[in-house]
């Protein structure tokens, strides 16, 4: 009997092990397919350049040394990457075996859920900025580099970098660690522990400490929101929401006037109660779900 058990554990630590590798595996994919994605602009810059604006060989000179902080490359770098992701944790994604068939989208989408996950991502979007604003302005040394990537965000291409934020970017992430990371890590662990793996993996892929910490906060919630409504869709619309709320913030703070600090206090006020109430009911909700599988 005891080497029954003690077998079944060792089986057990292979699963993990081995569930383990996988999501790692995919994890170093999701970076290699930026390097990917930076050879494909390079290749496709020099031709253009070489071609078409022989004047601009400078940019390429950049390009090369690394210098990608100037120009809009470093964001179609980081669409293609997307895109590429996309495909191929897509593919990932669907071959997953541990979602429920059939499935009722109009449940999952239940007013009810919708309300959690836009009063969750909205206002955990404005409470998340009003705090990094707080912290950027205790600590700014820390946020020299965060300041550096939103900036290009908000400078350079305003049209592919809102196409990026706003659309493939999120649902390139979420398929890469609400969809194939996540999947495969549930296949051996309890749900929170995945979840928790996943959402580290997010906040790492970042690559800053700032965004990290608040990658790893918001992977979380989504992971959640993913869970209780048993549908990928749901945490992507979560996340643009959660990307389209920052955007307005930033549109909001560049106005310029007297009542700005009062927008800017019931817009924190808002954001406090619209957190509360969503984190509140995905708890809810998450525990309710938690109880019926282990009923079942």
């Amino acid at each position: 009997m005891k080497n029954m058990i003690s077998n079944k554990d060792e089986n057990w630590k292979i699963v993990r092990n081995r569930v383990c590798i996988r999501a790692l595996l995919i994890f170093l994919g999701a970076l290699l397919m930026q390097m990917l994605a930076y050879m494909v602009c390079m290749i496709v810059m020099t031709i253009h350049v070489t071609v078409f604006d022989k004047k601009n060989v400078e940019i390429l000179q950049q390009i090369a040394q690394a210098n990608t902080k100037k120009g809009p490359f470093l964001i179609w770098v980081s669409f293609v990457s997307a895109l590429l992701c996309l495909i191929w944790c897509g593919i990932l994604y669907k071959k997953s075996s541990w979602r429920v068939h059939p499935f009722s989208y109009k449940k999952a989408f239940a007013l009810k859920n919708c309300g959690i996950l836009f009063s969750t991502a909205v206002g955990g979007c404005i409470v998340l900025t009003a705090l990094l604003s707080i912290a950027g302005a205790l600590f700014p040394k820390i946020f020299v580099q965060y300041n550096q990537v939103m900036d290009h965000l908000s400078a350079d291409s305003i049209g592919i970098t809102m196409f990026y934020v706003l659309l493939v970017g999120p649902i390139s992430e979420e398929f890469i660690f609400r969809g194939a990371i996540l999947d495969r890590f549930h296949l051996a662990f309890p749900f929170w522990i995945a979840n928790t793996l996943q959402a580290f993996l997010f906040g790492v892929y970042h690559m800053n400490l700032i965004q990290g910490l608040y990658a790893f906060l918001l992977g979380i919630l989504l992971g959640m929101i993913r869970y209780v409504t048993g549908t990928i869709l749901a945490n992507i619309t979560a996340h643009i929401l959660f990307n389209g709320t920052s955007y307005a913030i930033s549109a909001i703070s560049a106005v310029k006037g007297a009542a700005v600090p009062w927008i800017t206090i019931v817009l924190f006020a808002v954001g406090i109660v619209l957190f509360l109430v969503g984190t509140a009911g995905l708890r809810k909700e998450y525990q309710k779900k938690m109880l019926r599988e282990e009923q079942s």
